[in-house]
């Protein structure tokens, strides 16, 4: 199997300007492919130019013969077919339909009329097969009877790979499949992806798991597509290693720049020298011989000026503004909140049991555990909006606490950034330009409306306004959602130095590696752990 795209462009009809433009990569049997940039690039519509359903504007996509298969998976709702209806129409949809009918019809005519069709079709072979594709993927046999609707996030997206697998599909495309799923779930899907039998192209936030998975990433960005080998990891290297070479290359050519402009400054105070002595009447050939000869001496300098021009521009893209990461909170010690033998349930359902807990000023925890488990609810109890079922809890009275929810909705649509956060905290505004500028708000956004931001921007300036009053706690749940990871890496960079006292729950290896220094996981069982599962580990 072979697909190459070459110089890929797109446009939406009520855009004037590309998309992206100029993007060059090919997909292979053994292609393991990771997909990235900031929200808005153009990642999910370049998903859809390799499965036909949008057209490029300018490129081709050249596919091998026959056609390869692209099963394209996606986090959706479900609907209300059982789980084996819904696989067995992957394969063959008149048997999918049959194999309904006797389920739900079962002991009548039509039952009987179905079971006969499914028979003569070969269905119980087809059956077999998906029976042990989908135990292969991980969905037990006790969700066979259950509908779509009803299986989890992490379960329907189990359930789409193995229908991927049961529609033979020759290439799986997997768009931002790690959303909303945890830190387990994840390891479980990169595990499921490292033992596939075909190639598949992968959209995600996640860099831990594109470590994981991937041997190539598609980065992008500026409107543009570039190719490297490696994981994120190696992705991130190789970046790193070019944009200090190209901050190398800036240096040397506006130095050269500098001496060039000097250069034909003195040519030209020479020249007028010239065209003075002429019209004093000295020998004009002579003078002319010499002014020819600076001409193209100016000539040969402005050549190589613009060169160099060339050169400094083609690099200063990639030389990033250099940042003070550096988030300011309090500096406030002692024991800020403390938990002892704290139990929590959800109905019949046990969170957590006698979970002690003490966060002291200055100390960063995260909050790790499947979903469910009860991590949200902890916050809750934490910050006294919630009564646990036994053990006691102490928040100090005088705790300024600072709180991200996962969703975050700003009611001030006309409102400025730079406004928000001032008002909040009456710093200048100078200071508040810095601290958006630190969580990547700047320019122009810093006085666009935060209504036209982003959900992933408006959850940053939320962070700023919170952090510019210098909270002693800092409490985050789930910091990842809506971020892309440019603003992931940018947050994670300015957090890992908050002076302030930090909780937060998340579901990013990599973000909690990074940032935490104390660890809490809850198993979803009741049971608790407060060792640090990261230490020597890659999982």
């Amino acid at each position: 199997m072979q697909i190459t795209c070459t110089n890929l462009a797109f446009s939406y009809p009520e855009q004037a300007k590309l998309l992206f433009e100029g993007v060059t990569f090919a997909v292979s049997d053994a292609s393991r492919l990771g997909i990235i940039g900031p929200n808005g690039s153009g990642k999910s519509t370049l998903l859809g130019l390799l499965t036909g359903r949008l057209q490029p504007a300018t490129g081709t996509i050249s596919r091998s013969r026959p056609t390869p298969r692209i099963a394209l998976i996606e986090i959706d709702a479900g609907d209300s077919r059982l789980v084996m209806t819904s696989a067995i129409a992957a394969r063959h949809p008149v048997l999918s339909t049959a194999w309904g009918i006797m389920q739900s019809h079962s002991g009548t005519d039509s039952a009987g009329e179905a079971a006969a069709e499914f028979a003569a079709q070969g269905g119980y072979a087809v059956l077999a097969e998906v029976q042990r594709t989908l135990a292969v993927a991980g969905l037990p046999q006790e969700l066979w009877g259950h509908t779509v609707a009803s299986l989890s996030v992490g379960e329907r997206l189990w359930l789409r790979v193995a229908e991927a697998l049961i529609a033979r599909a020759d290439l799986l495309v997997l768009d931002e499949p790690t959303s909303h799923l945890d830190i387990q779930k994840r390891a479980q899907l990169a595990a499921m992806l490292q033992e596939l039998d075909r190639p598949y192209i992968v959209v995600s936030h996640d860099r831990h798991f594109l470590d994981l998975v991937c041997t190539q990433v598609l980065e992008l960005t500026h409107g543009h597509g570039r190719l490297y080998a490696g994981g994120y990891t190696q992705y991130v290297a190789t970046m790193r290693a070019q944009e200090e070479h190209d901050r190398d290359v800036y240096t040397v050519q506006t130095r050269k720049v500098r001496q060039l402009k000097q250069a034909i400054g003195d040519l030209r105070q020479h020249a007028d020298s010239i065209d003075m002595a002429a019209h004093r009447g000295r020998a004009v050939s002579h003078y002319s011989h010499m002014a020819a000869r600076m001409q193209k001496r100016a000539n040969s300098i402005r050549t190589k000026l613009e060169r160099s021009l060339d050169a400094a521009t083609s690099a200063k893209p990639f030389v990033e503004k250099v940042r003070d990461y550096t988030l300011e909170g309090s500096v406030r010690g002692g024991i800020l909140v403390s938990l002892v033998r704290v139990t929590a349930s959800a109905g019949d359902r046990m969170l957590f049991h006698d979970l002690s807990l003490t966060v002291r000023g200055g100390e960063h925890w995260c909050l790790l555990g499947p979903n469910g488990a009860g991590k949200s609810t902890l916050l809750q109890i934490m910050m006294g909006q919630r009564q646990p079922n036994g053990g006691d809890v102490m928040l100090s009275p005088s705790v300024r606490v600072g709180f991200v929810p996962q969703q975050i909705v700003l009611d001030h649509g006309e409102d400025l950034p730079i406004d928000l956060v001032r008002e909040a905290s009456s710093v200048s505004s100078e200071d508040a330009r810095i601290l958006l500028g630190t969580l990547g708000i700047e320019d122009e956004q810093v006085f666009q409306p935060v209504g036209l931001l982003s959900a992933g921007q408006q959850k940053r300036v939320f962070i700023a306004r919170l952090v510019a009053a210098k909270p002693d706690l800092l409490i985050i749940d789930e910091l990842e959602g809506n971020l892309a990871i440019d603003a992931v890496t940018l947050l994670e960079q300015a957090l890992s130095q908050f002076t302030g006292a930090l909780v937060m729950v998340t579901h990013d290896v990599s973000l909690a590696r990074a940032v935490g220094q104390q660890f809490l996981s809850l198993d979803g069982t009741g049971g608790w752990s407060q060792e640090n599962l990261f230490d020597g580990s890659d999982s």
